[in-house]
């Protein structure tokens, strides 16, 4: 299963960038820093609200291509194909070994 506008590249492009960028704000950002000093926890739209607008929208975009491929992922596990799910770890390849 693949869908029309899926495009594994920006995926990947917008997944590295978010996990740098969240890494970021986590270290950088005082009034997240202080939310998570209090009461240790911080929710992923408190990350979003933090993020400029160009990233807010970046984000709207990442998460429609990440709903694709999780159900591209669904889907191909479902068929017997793709990869396979671990509880915890999400989808994973045959050659992931560390759990």
């Amino acid at each position: 299963m693949q869908p029309e506008n899926w495009n594994e590249d920006r995926y990947k492009e917008l997944n590295t960038y978010f996990r740098i960028k969240i890494e970021q704000l986590l270290r950088t950002n005082t009034a997240l820093q202080e939310k998570i000093a209090e009461a240790w926890n911080v929710q992923l739209s408190d990350l979003v609200d933090h993020m400029e607008n160009e990233d807010q929208q970046l984000w709207e975009e990442f998460l429609v291509l990440d709903k694709q491929k999780l159900e591209i992922d669904m889907w191909n596990h479902l068929h017997g194909t793709g990869t396979r799910y671990r509880p915890g770890f999400g989808f994973t390849s045959a050659s992931d070994t560390e759990w």
